[in-house]
């Protein structure tokens, strides 16, 4: 007779381990194979529907919004972009959290992060800069509030907090 883990891996008889997923129960011992969670149990009514969700791998967590930013001139003007809780880098390279379709946006340009009720702007030594409401030198660091003006290069962003 062969012998199978918990999980249905086939085990040679002399093993007390499976190799795979190194699980010690085997059928033959009266274990039963483990089951999916929210899979049909035998109880379970024939064509009765189970509520099951699947998990999508890879992604981050997302936070809560606490905010937002809207272009107001350039490729994407009108376009609005979330603000979450924690950190996020703006900026026109793919793996930015904020995508920002301009010429003069350097790859990671700025970040932005919110703690303690408070959002924090910050410079990622950009190429053309970054600045705040009607400012003429860049920033390296400062704390923005509701209604403020941030320029990145050349775009033109309006920031909204809740």
């Amino acid at each position: 007779m062969s012998k199978f883990c918990a999980n249905g891996h086939q085990m040679d008889d002399s093993w007390t381990v499976c190799p795979y997923c190194h699980k010690t129960g085997f059928e033959g011992a009266g274990l039963a194979k483990t089951r999916m969670e929210g899979a049909p149990s035998a109880a379970a009514q024939p064509g009765a529907a189970v509520a099951r969700k699947t998990e999508v791998l890879g992604e981050k967590p997302r936070g809560a919004v606490v905010g937002w930013f809207v272009a107001m001139n350039g490729n994407q003007m009108g376009q609005d972009f979330r603000v979450l809780e924690g950190h996020q880098v703006l900026g026109s390279a793919s793996d930015c959290d904020i995508i920002l379709d301009e010429p003069s946006v350097t790859g990671h340009h700025a970040s932005l992060r919110h703690k303690d009720g408070k959002f924090v702007l910050s410079d990622l030594d950009s190429t053309n800069g970054t600045f705040i409401n009607e400012g003429t030198t860049t920033i390296a660091r400062e704390e923005i509030k509701d209604n403020d003006l941030i320029r990145l290069g050349k775009l033109s962003l309006k920031f909204k907090c809740l």
